[in-house]
This record gives C-alpha cells, structure tokens and sequence, in this order.
C-alpha cells in the first residue's frame, strides 16, 4: 500500500520568504514587457501615478505595496529593494515592466495579450486566493459563504474552525503564492503555496461549475521532479480523453486512454493504492499509472486511469467516520467498470481491473460484486493477502533498516492483537486502540485468498521482489492459499520495489521513489500477454 500515515517523509525544503521574487534576465526583450497597470488591475491590484517623479505605485489586492521610477531596474516592495530584470520603460503613456516581475508581485501568473490590448485574470485563481486569504487570516464566515451546498453539509462550521487551529504548529503563514491552475471534468482547480515559519504547505482549491468551492486540500509542499512519460509510449499510437463517472457527490474525473485505431478494445481499470491519489497514482517522482495506461495503448489495450474520491472529495469523504474500503475504492471501480462498458469502442466482455497494493486487496471484493457478469478478470500488482500482516512485516522491515525506531514495533503489536480479536467493535472501539479508524481497519482484517477462493474470474498476480510495502510474504502468502485454483498466474520481478520501478539491493526505500523513473516496459508486457490469453 502506499504510504502510511504512521510513515509520511516529506522532503526538506528550506523556508520560503513571504515574496519569492525571481527577476528575469537583465537583457529581457521587448517582448517579455508588458503595461504594469492594466496587468496590476486585472488581479485586482489598485495603481497611482505621480507625474512629477515619474514613479508608480502598486497595492495589491492583499496589501503589499511597490514603487518604481521609470528607468529604474529595482522597485522597493514593502520597503524592500528588488530587481525588476530590466529597465521600467515608458511606451507611449504605459508603464512597461517584465512579466517575471509582474507575476512575483501579484502572486499569481497575469496574461496580456497585445494584439487586444487586454489583460486577464484566471478569475479561480483570484478566487482561491482569496480563499486561503480568509483562512489564514480567522474569517471563517467569509470562508464558509464560499463553499458549496455539498461542502456545507460535509463541513459544519466548526469544522472549519479546527482546520485553523490544525495549521497553528505550522506557525506564523506568508503571503499565499498561485503555483498553478487546471480543470478537470468535474472541477477547476488551484494550487498555491503558502509558506508558514516552521514549514511551506500546498493548497489545492477545487470549484465546482457554479465557481463555489466544492474541496479542498492541504499538503506538505514537497516539490519533486516527476518522471517524464516512458520510452515505449509511443504519442502517435493514443489517444487520451477527460472524461467522469460516478454519481453525485462521488462524480470522478478521469483519463480515457485509447490506442490508435478504430476498435473495439480490450480495457483496463487502474485501482489505486492506500490514501489519496491522482490518477496517475504519483507517488513522489513515479507515476505507475499513466506509465501502464500508456504502454498498453501502445499494445491494443484501453484503459481508464481516476483520481481517487479521497483526492478529489477529500473533505466530503472525510466527514463519514465509519468509512471502509467499500467506499473508499470498490464503488468507484464499479462505477469505472459501468462506465466503459457504455462505450462503443471498449470490446464488450474483455474489461479488466487491476488493483495495486490497497487495489489489489479491493480487487476480489470488486470481481464479487460485478453482478452484471462485465469483468473478464483481474490484475493485482504487490497486492497483500492480510493487511494485518502486510502491516506488521512493513514495520519490521523499516526497523531493520533503521528507518523507523525498535520502539514502532512495541507500538503496533498490540494495535493487531486488538484487531485480531474477534470481539473487537469499531463502534466501540478498546481503550488504547489508536492504529486509526475503527471501521476501516476492522473491515481490513479478513484475508483476500478467503473470497478469492470462492471465485472464478482468471487473476494474474505480480509482485517485485525489493517490495517492502507489500513484502515478497504476502505474495507467497497468496500463492500458497490460493493452490488449488487453476486460473491464477503468479509473476516475480526481481528488481522490482513496490512502485514497480527497478533498483538495486535487497530492499527498495521510500528514497527510491524520489529517482525518476518508469515502470519496465516487461512489466506492461506482461499484464498484454495475460489478457490476449484470457481474452
């Protein structure tokens, strides 16, 4: 499973000033200037002019004030010296600074487009910021008037009130930064740092269609260079298509992944690991899922890549304590399932699911309840038998390696213990019980194999060997119970971690996952070969 609360490492990144300002090249071209008032105004910033001293001031929408001088190369901000990058220019009667510049200032990226003499404001980014504006600075009211009926219903005010105090360790915030901006088909979302004392945090703002803010997240800011898309995706062999499924509040945005051609194809669901995740379930600088979505397509095979609901409706989701694995995962799979059966070009009888880590222990609950007969069968990739196990074998391994304190493990025995016992209640749960939600650990306990034996769909199974989130036990583990089924294939990867990228040693860590890489193209071949078998 990915990684655990209990295990979360977020890369050192040094404090971020309340501006981040970085100048562009002395030599900017003309081309890179553009009219500071009408790019200041559109992000809602207010301008002034003293023509005797040919100076300009600017002041933010949140409060942050810039004077330059025509012919100046610095402007003061908030009492400070900085670099515009290049001389502030009169053309005609327009200021003309960098857009480097601009940006820095605003906070947010501004376009001007000289061909209309129009600038423009992305309106979600005004709206985000003014968000985490309100947040950070205790206007929970104006917070709240900005949120959804759904958010609203999920959230209680006080709610809100506890995510302030929950960002109170992070001490003291600065000045909220626009990182970026993008729409999926079910919301527009925003990205922005905000660089507190003891540490930076993202937050990402999703909105709906009515422009009210529909989710939210607050992450640790940890920027890492992902990996580009592998050797063997080939651009001309596929296409990729936003699409979304579901039903409201859960409606999932998506990538439709289709090889060239006319079809029907053969298709593939991808089902994530454990806690939130993009489609492309990125785990730090690797992303498995659009690795496979695409190195598939280039073999004849569709598949449908979604954000998680915990990464899309992370607040909504959150308020239901009793949550289990159901909800989480193995709805959404359905409905994923549901949804490319409806499409013409997907082959009728040929859709697949593959479930990785958490995936893999949802897969045998998503092949029983396929009651409409559309899933031919499944893949599970580092799929645990017992989480329980999984758990526990995790944590020896981390302590081995010095990852983790020989103290960890006197902290998770009796954690198990207490799930194990068949008189443990999630409604009520034993004092000293503190692994996590009641409900969604206790619903964990049962092994795969059980309902696996029950089935008939064909499963292949795969596994890297330097796996030590889903330890090599676990597949064997399934391996040995599942001895009498005849369908099943069981594939080892020698080099192999848990995210399915290669390495070296015994054991793969989590610094592996910050390495650029791609899954191996064998391992899409694999997965090709078993499904053109069991067609």
């Amino acid at each position: 499973m990915r990684t655990m609360l209990w295990m979360r490492r977020w890369l050192a990144v040094g404090l971020l000033a309340v501006i981040a300002f970085a100048p562009a090249a002395a030599s900017a071209a003309a081309a890179d200037l553009v009219p500071l008032r009408f790019v200041a105004e559109a992000a809602g910033a207010t301008v002034s002019w003293d023509g005797d001293s040919y100076t300009v001031t600017v002041v933010t929408d949140d409060g942050v004030t810039a004077t330059l001088q025509i012919g100046a190369t610095e402007a003061v901000v908030d009492g400070q010296p900085v670099p515009l990058g290049a001389e502030a220019v009169l053309v005609g009667d327009r200021t003309m600074v960098p857009q480097s510049f601009m940006d820095s200032l605003l906070a947010m990226p501004v376009t001007w487009d000289p061909a209309t003499g129009e600038a423009a404001a992305d309106p979600y980014m005004l709206k985000a910021r003014r968000l985490v504006r309100d947040l950070m600075n205790g206007e929970l009211t104006a917070v709240y008037d900005q949120l959804s009926p759904a958010l609203r219903a999920a959230l209680p005010y006080e709610a809100i009130l506890q995510i302030g105090l929950q960002l109170a360790p992070y001490g003291e915030p600065g000045r909220a930064q626009v990182l970026g901006a993008a729409a999926t088909a079910v919301h527009q979302n925003v990205d922005l740092l905000v660089p507190f004392t003891v540490a930076p945090l993202k937050a990402t703002i999703r909105f709906d269609a009515e422009g009210r803010v529909d989710d939210f997240r607050i992450d640790p800011y940890a920027p890492v260079q992902a990996a580009g898309s592998p050797a063997y995706a080939d651009p001309a062999g596929f296409t990729e298509e936003e699409v979304a499924f579901g039903e409201a509040p859960w409606v999932l945005p998506g990538t439709l992944t289709l090889p060239a051609g006319e079809g029907p194809f053969p298709a593939v669901v991808l089902v994530h690991g454990s806690g939130p995740s993009d489609r492309d379930e990125t785990a730090y600088a690797v992303k498995p899922f659009r690795d496979l979505a695409q190195g598939l397509a280039a073999r004849g095979i569709a598949t449908l890549r979604f954000d998680k609901r915990t990464y899309v409706h992370s607040q909504k989701f959150a308020s239901n304590p009793a949550f289990t694995l159901q909800e989480e995962s193995v709805d959404d799979a359905l409905a994923a399932v549901r949804f490319l059966a409806g499409d013409e070009r997907i082959a009728a009888g040929r859709i697949y699911v593959l479930g990785h880590s958490l995936g893999g222990i949802a897969l045998p609950r998503i092949l029983d309840q396929d009651e409409e007969g559309l899933i031919r069968g499944g893949i599970a990739m580092a799929a645990p038998n017992s989480m329980l196990d999984t758990l526990w074998a995790q944590n020896s391994i981390l302590v081995e390696a010095g990852q983790l304190p020989p103290e960890q493990l006197d902290f998770i025995r009796p954690q198990l213990d207490m799930l194990r016992d068949p008189a443990f209640d999630p409604d009520n749960s034993p004092k000293g019980y503190l692994l996590g939600t009641p409900h969604y650990w206790h619903d964990l306990v049962p092994k795969a194999s059980g309902l696996l034996k029950q089935l008939d769909q064909p499963v292949l199974f795969l596994q890297g060997a330097r796996d030590f989130q889903v330890p090599v036990s676990e597949f064997e583990s399934l391996k040995a119970d599942l001895a009498e089924r005849t369908n099943l294939t069981f594939e080892l990867f020698p080099r192999l971690n848990h995210l399915f990228t290669e390495g070296e040693g015994e054991i793969g860590l989590i610094s592996e996952y910050l390495v650029p890489a791609n899954v191996p193209e064998y391992v899409v071949q694999t997965i090709a070969d078993w499904i053109a078998s069991n067609p």
